[in-house]
């Protein structure tokens, strides 16, 4: 009886860390989705706005974003400072039934910097 006890308590268990999981999924994802943007907007700081979109686009391509060209606001000023911005929708998840819709907003700002010796 306590075996099946401990069978039943472990699986519920599992259930629950496995739904909390995939309930934290789009803020993971939004999360390495920001990492990619700060990445590419230091690029961009060396670097035309055409380039920062390829490696952009790219990056994104292999992190397994399934995102347009169109879906990203580069702004690059004179002093070379580069914003890119993207404004997207996840769904949580949870056993195959979507509970929510969220939007994000993720911006990424980079600026030159130089260095005089």
């Amino acid at each position: 009886m306590k075996l099946l006890q401990k069978i039943i308590s472990y699986t519920i268990s599992l259930v629950l860390l496995w739904g909390l999981l995939n309930t934290l999924k789009p803020y993971w994802e939004k999360y390495w989705l920001e990492n990619e943007l700060k990445t590419c907007a230091v690029y961009g700081t060396k670097h035309t706005i055409a380039k920062t979109r390829e490696m952009l686009i790219q990056k994104t391509k292999e992190a397994g974003y399934n995102f347009k060209e169109e879906d990203f606001i580069i702004e690059k000023d004179a002093k070379n400072s580069v914003s890119i911005n993207i404004v997207y929708s996840d769904e949580i998840n949870i056993f195959g039934l979507s509970l929510k819709r969220v939007e994000f907003f993720v911006e990424a700002k980079a600026f030159e910097t130089k260095g005089y010796f």
